[in-house]
């Protein structure tokens, strides 16, 4: 399926009547010295995730040039960078004239205090924002009853329990061969 007409699929629906996304902590881990890439995997094991972002101002305009940094941890629930060398399932991209990124990595882990999350950082316009993207729990069942995730288990903080889980921050997923597949439009405040 061409780019343009999947992120129509999940996009459009989503950029009706949105205000801005919610933000959330930054987190402990980020880190500014990544490489600039869309594949974040590193020949990693994993279940494959496909995410589009689309990022735009309050007035709905697209925001080319906009630097977004994706990080997360891997399958085993490890950060790079801060529990493991390297700079794994961690990039950057620049928008595209159309507010867009894409990045291809896996679907993450989980450590014993969080649920499974994406954590995003948007640099534009000299400002900075922060969110993070959350997991539907139908998914991480059938994620972390594959190799390499079944050795950990489920994990021991669901959704709800997660202090810092938003709905209309959960990511909406679609099969994609041997993984999955969302997309997010990121409207920043102000």
């Amino acid at each position: 399926m061409k780019r343009r007409a999947f992120l129509g699929l999940f996009l459009l629906p989503l950029a009706r009547g949105q205000g801005p996304t919610p933000a959330l902590t930054q987190g402990p881990y980020y880190l500014r010295d990544v490489p600039q890439r869309e594949d974040l995997r590193e020949g990693l094991p994993g279940v494959p995730l496909r995410l589009l972002l689309r990022v735009r101002d309050r007035a709905c305009r697209p925001l080319q040039g906009a630097r977004v940094d994706l990080w997360h941890t891997d399958a085993l629930g490890r950060y790079s960078g801060v529990n493991a060398p390297g700079t794994f399932c961690r990039g950057w991209q620049a928008t595209d004239e159309r507010g867009e990124v894409a990045f291809l990595t896996l679907f993450p882990g989980w450590y014993p205090s969080r649920t499974p999350h994406l954590h995003l950082r948007v640099e534009a316009g000299g400002r900075v924002f922060a969110t993070q993207l959350f997991f539907p729990e139908e998914v991480q069942r059938e994620v972390y009853a594959l190799p390499p995730y079944r050795e950990r288990g489920m994990p021991r903080v669901n959704n709800r329990q997660d202090g810092l889980f938003r709905a209309d921050l959960l990511l909406r997923l679609e099969r994609e061969g041997e993984g999955y597949r969302g997309a997010f439009v990121l409207t920043l405040p102000g």
